[in-house]
């Protein structure tokens, strides 16, 4: 697939890194040193010029022969605008624009094929895994009320020393993979769970509560303190005081401008100007007693202090978010595990949006939190080699887990009888999988992995 890519700031760059993997991208980008550092460290073309501009973008949409063209530019109607311009070009290709306000969500333009707003998945992310005791990441797959939860297993919690088996797994969820230490183990059926495991789960978000229920919850969320009122603590704040829960929200920023604006749209929580980083103000205002801190600020040094003044008090749920990868590793050193990645954010939710680009299917495309884990769906052809199989028959490669099945829009978990027939959708888990022996197994539908 030809992709043009206009913008190559955070965004464009992130998605830039994700669909060159197995497309031809050129990004446009008016900006000499976002267009230098965008030749040298990605395999893609590199046009400086205003990728606004009706004539650059018509000379570019026909000199590529473009399939899709992505806008990631900081101004959301500018992208808008390029997506609707690339229609009137060539009403062929697929629009994605990338959305900074989550409000924008809501237009429906027939130009714009696609709106991704990393923002409010990052804010849907945030939220999951502060209000989910026992979860430490979360993703949302492209159906409808399903997604993908690692939970963390302490001592003394209901589950210690059971093996799945054993366990009463809740309807509408299943175990897909245990992770222990650098190990993850997909035969899972007969493994008994030990403190520090992690469990990978996917399943309906009730689904997904309840398990989250059953391993044990020490104390309901109640109280929810958000460090930062930019877009994504606005966007959290909006969230949760709208809840059905009834969370008591207070929300801390050290800019009063961003204050005043927080507290004209977040009219049921409290809003504090203050330092988020001065551990004196932050016990002040009573952090030390939240059920959950969240630290959203736009700066990952900040981020990181605040959740550690957090941890210090022995608050028992920090969630933060971080847009330098290298930072990922230093929160989990310090002790901070919920993490959300802005910048993974990005290339999970563009490899996925790639697909439906072209071909409109939605089973999802994620990489895991672990290097070389992997969940996309194949559909089941004739021709498929694992078509009117048996789950118990099929000789599953190494590091290849079945983990579910959509069958005239119902999602279930396959079994050992379980036959696979023309029409169905998995969900194909895979570690460190071997790409000839998966698709030997499920045919030329397996993404570049």
């Amino acid at each position: 697939m030809k992709v043009i890519i206009v913008g190559a700031g955070n965004v464009g760059m992130a998605s830039a890194e994700a669909a060159s993997r197995n497309n031809d991208v050129l990004i446009i980008d008016r900006d000499q040193a976002k267009a230098e550092a965008a030749k040298n460290t990605l395999p893609v073309s590199v046009l400086r010029e205003d990728g606004s501009n009706p004539k650059v973008l018509r000379e570019a949409i026909e000199r590529m022969d473009a399939d899709a063209i992505l806008s990631s530019v900081p101004d959301d109607t500018v992208n808008m605008f390029i997506c609707v311009t690339a229609k009137s070009i060539r009403p062929g290709i697929r629009t994605i624009a990338c959305i900074r306000d989550p409000d924008y969500m809501a237009a429906n333009l027939d130009s714009v094929d696609v709106l991704v707003s990393p923002e409010s998945i990052t804010a849907e992310k945030i939220i999951k895994m502060a209000t989910l005791e026992n979860a430490t990441t979360f993703d949302r797959l492209s159906m409808k009320n399903m997604c993908v939860v690692t939970f963390r297993i302490e001592n003394g919690q209901n589950v210690v020393g059971k093996t799945v088996i054993e366990m009463d797994i809740p309807e509408g969820c299943t175990i897909v993979a245990i992770y222990r230490g650098d190990e993850t183990i997909l035969d899972v059926a007969t493994t008994e769970l030990r403190n520090n495991d992690r469990v990978c789960v996917m399943g309906t978000d009730e689904g997904i509560r309840r398990f989250n229920d059953s391993i044990g919850v020490r104390r309901a969320v109640r109280e929810i303190v958000i460090l930062g009122a930019g877009k994504s603590g606005i966007e959290i704040g909006k969230t949760l005081c709208s809840s059905p829960e009834k969370y008591f929200v207070k929300v801390i920023d050290d800019d009063l401008a961003r204050c005043r604006e927080a507290s004209k749209i977040l009219k049921e929580a409290l809003v504090v100007n203050g330092p988020v980083v001065d551990p004196l103000f932050l016990r002040s205002e009573n952090v030390d007693g939240a059920d959950v801190v969240i630290s959203v600020s736009h700066m990952d040094e900040r981020n990181l202090l605040a959740c550690m003044t957090a941890l210090r008090f022995g608050v028992r749920k920090i969630v933060s978010r971080y847009s330098m990868e290298e930072y990922e590793e230093i929160f989990k050193y310090a002790g901070i595990e919920s993490v959300v990645g802005y910048r993974r954010v990005i290339v999970n939710e563009i490899s996925r949006r790639m697909v439906i680009a072209i071909d409109k299917s939605s089973s999802g495309f994620i990489r895991m939190e672990r290097p070389n884990d992997f969940m996309f769906g194949v559909d089941v052809r004739h021709g498929t080699p694992i078509c009117g199989m048996m789950l118990g028959d099929i000789r599953m490669p190494e590091g290849v887990r079945l983990a579910a099945v959509v069958r005239n829009g119902a999602t279930f978990y396959p079994s050992l009888t379980t036959s696979f027939l023309e029409g169905d959708r998995v969900l194909v888990y895979t570690h460190m999988a071997d790409t000839v022996k998966l698709s030997a197994l499920l045919g030329n539908q397996i993404p570049e992995l």
